[in-house]
């Protein structure tokens, strides 16, 4: 299970929407929306069946990413 970051989303992001977003790259498990701090701007934990090789992939093309009036950058959490 590899979990991975994606910060700058907008103030109206859903999980829901985040786990459409990604789950046209892999099968997502669950996500995590974490508003505290600055609920103006989300950060998302989002938990994925697929192997590093895959998730290298997946955070190289959605960071820096224009999404929903944001700038959306991925990292992955190693851990």
């Amino acid at each position: 299970m590899i979990s991975i970051l994606l910060t700058g989303l907008s103030a109206r992001t859903t999980e829901e929407q985040v786990q459409a977003w990604l789950g046209c790259f892999g099968p997502v498990q669950h996500v995590c929306l974490v508003r505290d701090g600055n609920a103006q701007a989300p950060v998302a934990v989002i938990r994925m069946d697929i192997d590093y090789a895959q998730a290298y992939c997946i955070t190289s093309r959605i960071s820096n990413y224009w999404h929903d009036g944001s700038l959306v950058s991925a990292l992955l959490l190693i851990h």
